[in-house]
């Protein structure tokens, strides 16, 4: 049997070896996870339309308060799909806290969509230790829900930002690249 040995030559085999074979969609504060073949992508990719594929839906939230397409005319909308056990949706909590803070007097919308499958009552604990002050809806259904069928959202974390006219602008964006496009979607006000 041959010995591995630690020469240069196979030392730079195996990181590109581990390179190539790293899992994509590692979300960073530096923007967008890379697509994943596996991860279908939002329907009609940019330009698709709020109101279009929200259509029919009547979601309701932790208060018991029911969002419908009426509720985002005219506002600007982060839906972002997450789960209580999803370290990097977590990590995005901050930076949506942030931009309710700075923009939510402004007709920003954030909705968390819950891909949990845990009791709401575990969710409410979650969300208030959490200090998340942004409506979460939840259904108990996981991704079989029905707002995260109708977007094709399989597993988190998935964010998708719509503009005003309900038009969406941005896939994914994370950390310092969400703080750019909502600066941007601010900037002509």
């Amino acid at each position: 049997m041959r010995r591995l040995v630690s020469s240069p030559r196979s030392i730079l085999a195996a990181l590109l070896t581990l390179t190539l074979c790293a899992p994509a969609g590692v979300a960073s504060d530096e923007g967008p996870a890379p697509a994943r073949a596996d991860r279908p992508e939002f329907p009609a990719s940019h330009g698709a339309r709020l109101a279009d594929v929200w259509a029919d839906l009547a979601a309701r939230d932790l208060n018991g308060r029911v969002w419908t397409a009426a509720d985002f005319e005219g506002r600007v909308v982060l839906l972002e799909f997450w789960a209580t056990w999803c370290a990097p949706c977590l990590a995005d909590f901050p930076h949506l806290e942030r931009a309710r803070a700075g923009y939510g007097d402004r007709d920003l919308v954030i909705l968390a969509i819950s891909l949990d499958r845990s009791g709401r009552d575990d969710l409410r604990s979650f969300r208030l230790r959490q200090a998340m002050t942004w409506p979460v809806l939840f259904d108990g259904l996981g991704a079989a829900g029905a707002v995260a069928r109708r977007f094709q959202v399989e597993y988190p974390p998935r964010s998708l930002l719509f503009d005003r006219r309900g038009r969406l602008v941005a896939v994914d964006g994370r950390g310092s690249t969400l703080d750019a496009a909502l600066r941007v979607l601010f900037a002509s006000e």
